[in-house]
Protein backbone atom coordinates (compact mmCIF):
# COMPACT_ATOMS: atom_id res chain seq x y z
CA UNK A 1 0.00 0.00 0.00
CA UNK A 2 1.24 3.27 -1.11
CA UNK A 3 1.73 6.06 1.61
CA UNK A 4 -0.37 8.89 2.10
CA UNK A 5 0.98 12.91 2.26
CA UNK A 6 -0.23 14.09 5.61
CA UNK A 7 -0.16 18.00 5.85
CA UNK A 8 -1.07 21.40 4.38
CA UNK A 9 -2.89 20.84 0.88
CA UNK A 10 0.01 21.39 -2.04
CA UNK A 11 -0.27 23.33 -5.47
CA UNK A 12 1.49 23.98 -8.87
CA UNK A 13 4.25 21.51 -9.78
CA UNK A 14 4.03 19.77 -6.49
CA UNK A 15 0.65 18.65 -6.26
CA UNK A 16 1.02 17.48 -9.77
CA UNK A 17 3.95 15.00 -8.86
CA UNK A 18 1.98 14.38 -5.77
CA UNK A 19 -0.77 12.67 -7.88
CA UNK A 20 1.84 11.34 -10.48
CA UNK A 21 3.24 9.71 -7.84
CA UNK A 22 -0.09 8.36 -6.82
CA UNK A 23 -1.25 7.02 -9.30
CA UNK A 24 2.20 5.45 -10.84
CA UNK A 25 0.88 2.13 -11.61
CA UNK A 26 -1.46 3.34 -13.81
CA UNK A 27 0.77 5.96 -15.45
CA UNK A 28 2.49 3.47 -17.06
CA UNK A 29 6.11 4.45 -16.49
CA UNK A 30 9.44 2.97 -18.03
CA UNK A 31 11.21 2.92 -14.96
CA UNK A 32 8.70 2.78 -11.87
CA UNK A 33 10.08 4.27 -8.66
CA UNK A 34 9.04 4.07 -5.15
CA UNK A 35 7.37 6.84 -3.08
CA UNK A 36 10.72 7.44 -1.82
CA UNK A 37 12.46 7.64 -5.11
CA UNK A 38 14.57 4.55 -5.48
CA UNK A 39 13.88 2.44 -8.19
CA UNK A 40 10.88 0.25 -7.82
CA UNK A 41 12.13 -3.78 -7.70
CA UNK A 42 8.79 -4.76 -5.67
CA UNK A 43 7.20 -8.05 -7.17
CA UNK A 44 7.03 -11.29 -7.65
CA UNK A 45 9.85 -11.89 -10.16
CA UNK A 46 10.71 -15.34 -12.02
CA UNK A 47 14.24 -15.96 -13.66
CA UNK A 48 13.28 -19.09 -15.33
CA UNK A 49 14.74 -19.92 -18.94
CA UNK A 50 15.57 -22.16 -21.08
CA UNK A 51 18.96 -20.50 -22.00
CA UNK A 52 21.63 -22.84 -19.70
CA UNK A 53 23.78 -21.26 -17.43
CA UNK A 54 26.81 -22.54 -19.05
CA UNK A 55 27.03 -22.99 -23.25
CA UNK A 56 26.91 -26.33 -24.96
CA UNK A 57 30.18 -27.61 -25.99
CA UNK A 58 28.02 -28.39 -29.21
CA UNK A 59 27.80 -24.35 -28.97
CA UNK A 60 31.11 -23.57 -28.79
CA UNK A 61 32.04 -20.11 -30.67
CA UNK A 62 28.33 -19.27 -31.08
CA UNK A 63 26.88 -16.61 -28.88
CA UNK A 64 23.53 -16.43 -29.88
CA UNK A 65 20.74 -19.24 -31.57
CA UNK A 66 19.10 -18.30 -34.23
CA UNK A 67 15.03 -17.50 -34.06
CA UNK A 68 14.56 -20.45 -36.08
CA UNK A 69 16.98 -22.46 -33.62
CA UNK A 70 15.15 -21.36 -31.17
CA UNK A 71 12.08 -22.14 -31.89
CA UNK A 72 12.95 -25.56 -32.75
CA UNK A 73 14.59 -25.86 -28.87
CA UNK A 74 11.09 -24.58 -27.75
CA UNK A 75 9.44 -27.28 -29.51
CA UNK A 76 11.62 -30.43 -28.44
CA UNK A 77 11.72 -29.44 -24.97
CA UNK A 78 8.32 -29.39 -24.40
CA UNK A 79 7.55 -32.77 -26.42
CA UNK A 80 10.36 -34.54 -24.49
CA UNK A 81 8.98 -33.37 -21.31
CA UNK A 82 5.89 -34.89 -22.06
CA UNK A 83 6.75 -38.45 -23.83
CA UNK A 84 9.31 -39.17 -20.56
CA UNK A 85 6.41 -37.65 -18.43
CA UNK A 86 5.98 -40.12 -15.32
CA UNK A 87 8.48 -42.67 -16.82
CA UNK A 88 11.59 -43.99 -15.00
CA UNK A 89 13.73 -47.14 -15.68
CA UNK A 90 12.95 -50.82 -14.36
CA UNK A 91 13.76 -51.29 -11.01
CA UNK A 92 14.26 -46.92 -10.12
CA UNK A 93 11.33 -45.28 -7.57
CA UNK A 94 11.32 -42.37 -10.68
CA UNK A 95 10.88 -39.00 -9.46
CA UNK A 96 8.82 -36.00 -9.67
CA UNK A 97 6.47 -35.81 -12.85
CA UNK A 98 5.36 -33.10 -14.48
CA UNK A 99 2.50 -32.16 -11.88
CA UNK A 100 5.41 -31.17 -9.68
CA UNK A 101 7.69 -29.73 -11.86
CA UNK A 102 7.85 -25.75 -13.40
CA UNK A 103 10.30 -25.41 -15.66
CA UNK A 104 10.48 -22.95 -18.41
CA UNK A 105 9.44 -23.54 -21.95
CA UNK A 106 11.53 -20.32 -23.45
CA UNK A 107 14.86 -19.02 -24.25
CA UNK A 108 15.79 -15.78 -23.57
CA UNK A 109 14.82 -12.84 -25.46
CA UNK A 110 17.83 -12.68 -26.99
CA UNK A 111 18.44 -16.36 -27.72
CA UNK A 112 21.59 -16.63 -25.86
CA UNK A 113 23.61 -19.70 -25.84
CA UNK A 114 25.11 -19.55 -22.09
CA UNK A 115 23.72 -17.17 -18.86
CA UNK A 116 27.71 -16.29 -18.29
CA UNK A 117 28.40 -13.31 -20.25
CA UNK A 118 32.39 -13.49 -19.36
CA UNK A 119 34.39 -14.93 -19.86
CA UNK A 120 33.29 -14.91 -23.73
CA UNK A 121 33.01 -18.55 -24.01
CA UNK A 122 30.26 -19.03 -21.71
CA UNK A 123 31.92 -21.07 -19.42
CA UNK A 124 32.70 -21.47 -15.70
CA UNK A 125 36.77 -20.95 -15.59
CA UNK A 126 37.41 -24.13 -13.61
CA UNK A 127 41.03 -24.46 -11.90
CA UNK A 128 41.73 -28.32 -12.81
CA UNK A 129 41.36 -29.40 -9.27
CA UNK A 130 38.06 -27.83 -8.57
CA UNK A 131 37.11 -29.26 -12.07
CA UNK A 132 37.73 -32.67 -10.93
CA UNK A 133 36.22 -31.89 -7.62
CA UNK A 134 33.07 -30.82 -9.44
CA UNK A 135 32.98 -34.20 -11.62
CA UNK A 136 33.44 -36.32 -8.55
CA UNK A 137 30.20 -34.71 -7.07
CA UNK A 138 28.47 -34.74 -10.45
CA UNK A 139 29.02 -38.59 -10.59
CA UNK A 140 28.01 -39.53 -7.29
CA UNK A 141 25.06 -37.79 -7.39
CA UNK A 142 21.76 -40.53 -7.13
CA UNK A 143 24.88 -43.35 -6.76
CA UNK A 144 26.52 -42.30 -3.40
CA UNK A 145 28.17 -43.99 -1.18
CA UNK A 146 25.20 -43.24 1.43
CA UNK A 147 26.71 -45.03 4.84
CA UNK A 148 24.54 -41.86 7.09
CA UNK A 149 22.81 -38.63 6.14
CA UNK A 150 25.54 -36.26 5.22
CA UNK A 151 26.42 -38.26 2.21
CA UNK A 152 23.31 -36.95 0.72
CA UNK A 153 23.71 -33.46 -0.41
CA UNK A 154 22.73 -30.60 0.90
CA UNK A 155 19.84 -29.94 -1.35
CA UNK A 156 17.95 -33.48 -0.93
CA UNK A 157 18.43 -32.79 2.91
CA UNK A 158 16.48 -29.82 2.57
CA UNK A 159 18.97 -26.78 3.67
CA UNK A 160 20.22 -25.28 1.17
CA UNK A 161 21.24 -25.43 -2.69
CA UNK A 162 24.22 -22.94 -1.91
CA UNK A 163 23.98 -19.01 -2.23
CA UNK A 164 20.67 -17.98 -3.33
CA UNK A 165 20.82 -16.59 -6.43
CA UNK A 166 18.17 -15.56 -8.80
CA UNK A 167 19.51 -17.63 -11.52
CA UNK A 168 17.18 -20.87 -13.44
CA UNK A 169 19.02 -23.74 -11.74
CA UNK A 170 16.45 -25.79 -11.18
CA UNK A 171 13.62 -27.22 -12.73
CA UNK A 172 10.65 -25.64 -10.45
CA UNK A 173 10.41 -23.04 -7.80
CA UNK A 174 12.25 -20.36 -9.61
CA UNK A 175 10.20 -17.09 -8.25
CA UNK A 176 11.24 -14.36 -6.05
CA UNK A 177 9.71 -11.94 -4.26
CA UNK A 178 10.90 -8.11 -3.35
CA UNK A 179 10.23 -5.83 -0.94
CA UNK A 180 11.56 -2.08 -0.18
CA UNK A 181 11.94 -0.02 2.59
CA UNK A 182 14.17 3.31 2.20
CA UNK A 183 16.35 0.99 4.58
CA UNK A 184 16.75 -2.48 3.43
CA UNK A 185 15.74 -4.40 0.09
CA UNK A 186 14.08 -8.50 1.21
CA UNK A 187 14.62 -10.99 -0.97
CA UNK A 188 12.63 -14.06 -0.60
CA UNK A 189 13.46 -16.88 -2.42
CA UNK A 190 11.29 -19.61 -3.27
CA UNK A 191 13.14 -22.46 -2.98
CA UNK A 192 13.67 -23.69 0.50
CA UNK A 193 11.81 -19.89 1.94
CA UNK A 194 15.40 -18.83 1.82
CA UNK A 195 15.19 -15.36 3.17
CA UNK A 196 17.78 -12.22 2.88
CA UNK A 197 17.07 -9.16 4.36
CA UNK A 198 19.97 -6.36 2.79
CA UNK A 199 20.35 -3.84 4.76
CA UNK A 200 21.14 -0.25 2.99
CA UNK A 201 22.35 2.20 5.96
CA UNK A 202 25.71 1.43 5.89
CA UNK A 203 25.99 -0.59 8.64
CA UNK A 204 29.07 -2.30 9.35
CA UNK A 205 29.43 -6.18 8.17
CA UNK A 206 29.48 -8.66 11.11
CA UNK A 207 32.85 -9.85 12.31
CA UNK A 208 34.85 -11.90 10.22
CA UNK A 209 34.44 -14.84 12.61
CA UNK A 210 30.76 -14.92 12.38
CA UNK A 211 29.70 -17.28 9.15
CA UNK A 212 26.36 -17.52 7.81
CA UNK A 213 25.72 -19.99 5.23
CA UNK A 214 24.20 -17.80 2.83
CA UNK A 215 27.13 -15.37 3.56
CA UNK A 216 26.34 -11.46 4.78
CA UNK A 217 24.94 -9.00 2.49
CA UNK A 218 24.85 -5.58 1.74
CA UNK A 219 23.40 -3.15 -0.53
CA UNK A 220 23.97 0.07 -1.91
CA UNK A 221 22.24 2.34 -4.62
CA UNK A 222 24.85 3.61 -7.41
CA UNK A 223 22.50 5.28 -9.78
CA UNK A 224 19.42 3.23 -10.46
CA UNK A 225 21.63 0.08 -10.12
CA UNK A 226 21.35 -1.68 -6.75
CA UNK A 227 24.44 -3.13 -5.55
CA UNK A 228 24.52 -6.16 -3.42
CA UNK A 229 27.68 -7.64 -1.86
CA UNK A 230 28.17 -10.91 0.00
CA UNK A 231 30.77 -12.19 1.98
CA UNK A 232 31.48 -13.68 5.27
CA UNK A 233 30.06 -17.21 3.96
CA UNK A 234 30.51 -20.22 6.57
CA UNK A 235 32.89 -22.90 5.71
CA UNK A 236 30.87 -25.65 4.59
CA UNK A 237 33.01 -27.42 2.31
CA UNK A 238 32.85 -30.77 4.17
CA UNK A 239 28.87 -31.39 2.67
CA UNK A 240 28.43 -32.65 -0.51
CA UNK A 241 26.75 -29.81 -3.14
CA UNK A 242 24.62 -30.56 -6.35
CA UNK A 243 27.00 -27.50 -7.70
CA UNK A 244 30.25 -27.10 -6.27
CA UNK A 245 30.13 -23.36 -7.26
CA UNK A 246 27.83 -22.09 -4.91
CA UNK A 247 28.96 -24.05 -1.96
CA UNK A 248 29.11 -22.29 1.09
CA UNK A 249 32.60 -21.19 1.80
CA UNK A 250 34.39 -18.09 2.91
CA UNK A 251 36.63 -18.00 -0.13
CA UNK A 252 33.64 -16.81 -2.38
CA UNK A 253 32.79 -13.43 -3.10
CA UNK A 254 29.35 -12.30 -4.45
CA UNK A 255 28.47 -9.14 -6.09
CA UNK A 256 24.97 -8.89 -7.65
CA UNK A 257 23.74 -5.93 -9.73
CA UNK A 258 19.68 -5.33 -9.82
CA UNK A 259 18.29 -2.11 -12.67
CA UNK A 260 14.77 -2.28 -13.44
CA UNK A 261 14.77 -1.44 -16.73
CA UNK A 262 10.89 -1.41 -17.27
CA UNK A 263 7.42 -2.44 -16.28
CA UNK A 264 8.32 -6.18 -16.88
CA UNK A 265 11.94 -6.38 -16.60
CA UNK A 266 14.79 -6.51 -13.97
CA UNK A 267 18.40 -6.47 -15.49
CA UNK A 268 19.94 -9.16 -12.89
CA UNK A 269 23.66 -9.46 -13.15
CA UNK A 270 26.46 -11.24 -10.35
CA UNK A 271 29.91 -11.92 -10.59
CA UNK A 272 31.55 -14.97 -8.53
CA UNK A 273 35.14 -14.60 -7.31
CA UNK A 274 36.84 -17.89 -5.34
CA UNK A 275 40.72 -18.16 -6.50
CA UNK A 276 40.12 -21.53 -4.66
CA UNK A 277 37.99 -22.73 -7.35
CA UNK A 278 38.29 -20.52 -10.07
CA UNK A 279 41.04 -19.05 -12.39
CA UNK A 280 39.55 -15.53 -12.81
CA UNK A 281 35.87 -14.34 -11.88
CA UNK A 282 32.80 -14.98 -13.53
CA UNK A 283 29.51 -12.90 -14.15
CA UNK A 284 26.08 -14.10 -15.54
CA UNK A 285 23.40 -12.20 -16.79
CA UNK A 286 20.18 -13.61 -15.48
CA UNK A 287 16.86 -11.16 -16.21
CA UNK A 288 13.87 -11.01 -14.33
CA UNK A 289 10.08 -10.98 -15.21
CA UNK A 290 7.48 -10.40 -13.77
CA UNK A 291 5.76 -11.74 -16.71
CA UNK A 292 5.81 -15.58 -15.72
CA UNK A 293 3.50 -16.24 -19.15
CA UNK A 294 6.51 -15.09 -21.35
CA UNK A 295 8.26 -17.55 -19.53
CA UNK A 296 6.03 -20.72 -20.51
CA UNK A 297 5.69 -21.08 -16.33
CA UNK A 298 2.79 -20.85 -13.96
CA UNK A 299 1.04 -17.84 -13.18
CA UNK A 300 0.48 -16.50 -9.87
CA UNK A 301 1.46 -15.07 -6.41
CA UNK A 302 4.27 -17.12 -4.53
CA UNK A 303 3.29 -19.87 -2.11
CA UNK A 304 5.00 -21.29 0.53
CA UNK A 305 7.66 -23.59 -0.07
CA UNK A 306 8.19 -27.24 1.68
CA UNK A 307 10.74 -29.66 1.14
CA UNK A 308 11.07 -32.60 3.17
CA UNK A 309 7.38 -32.06 5.00
CA UNK A 310 6.31 -35.51 5.90
CA UNK A 311 8.61 -36.89 3.26
CA UNK A 312 10.58 -40.26 4.38
CA UNK A 313 13.28 -39.79 1.07
CA UNK A 314 16.57 -39.58 3.56
CA UNK A 315 15.26 -42.76 5.91
CA UNK A 316 14.54 -44.30 3.01
CA UNK A 317 17.54 -44.07 0.69
CA UNK A 318 19.90 -45.17 3.36
CA UNK A 319 17.39 -48.10 4.10
CA UNK A 320 17.79 -48.69 0.55
CA UNK A 321 21.54 -48.64 0.67
CA UNK A 322 21.45 -51.14 3.34
CA UNK A 323 18.93 -53.37 1.60
CA UNK A 324 21.64 -53.17 -1.61
CA UNK A 325 24.44 -53.83 0.68
CA UNK A 326 22.37 -57.14 2.61
CA UNK A 327 21.65 -57.98 -0.80
CA UNK A 328 25.56 -58.12 -2.15
CA UNK A 329 26.64 -59.51 0.92
CA UNK A 330 24.08 -63.02 0.50
CA UNK A 331 25.56 -63.36 -3.30
CA UNK A 332 28.96 -63.13 -2.22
Amino acid sequence: MRRLRIGPPLSGPSALLAVLTFLWPAAGAAQPRTPWGDPDLQGTWTSATLTPLERPEAMAGREALSESEASELERTTVENRIAADGRSRPGEVGGYNLVWMDASTRVDAERRTSLIVDPPDGRIPWTAEAREANRVELARYGNGPYLDHTDLDTGERCITDGLPLMVPIQPYNMNFLILQTPDAVVMLHEMYHELRIVPLDGRPRLPETIGLWLGDSRGRWEGDTLIVETANIADKTHYHWSRLWRASRPTLRLVERFRRIDERTIDYRFTVEDPTLFTAPWTVSAPLTNDQASRGVTVGALFEYACHEGNWAVSNVLSGARAEEARAAAQD
